[in-house]
């Protein structure tokens, strides 16, 4: 069972169109999904952030993560901006199989750590287990 992602990844000559029109569009940071029998784990990692700069919603098993623009420093003049985590928004939807009510959040060492738990009649036991044949 997967989360599945909602935002798409940038269409060919994306790249090359915002350089060229010089276009400044929201940059995603890496982020890392994990699964376990228990559980999902979704890691950002957005260093320099405040964890009040965070807003983390659920809606109709939609999980929306944005981080609000913050005041960008129109003294540096660059050429080229790769790493800009101003602002950003990234959207999944959830599996029937997450208990919404007990989604937890945590910003610590620059990674926003996000926990979906698995609902108890979910969890799969992997236990080793003999059908008798009658």
């Amino acid at each position: 069972m997967n989360i599945i992602k909602r935002t798409n990844y940038p269409i060919l000559f994306d790249e090359f169109f915002n350089d060229f029109f010089n276009v400044q569009s929201s940059s995603i940071p890496p982020h890392n999904i994990m699964e376990s029998d228990n559980d999902f784990q979704i890691e950002f990692s957005v260093p320099g952030s405040n964890k009040k700069d965070f807003e983390i919603e659920v809606e109709n098993d939609n999980l929306k993560i944005t981080k609000k623009k913050e005041k960008i420093d129109s003294a540096n003049n660059y050429n080229r901006q790769e790493f800009n985590y101003s602002y950003f928004e990234k959207s999944f939807f959830l599996p029937d199989s997450i208990d919404q009510n007990k989604i937890t959040s945590k910003y610590d060492n620059g990674i926003l750590k996000i926990l979906l738990p698995k609902k108890k009649e979910v969890i799969i036991q992997n236990q080793r287990k003999f059908i008798t044949v009658k």
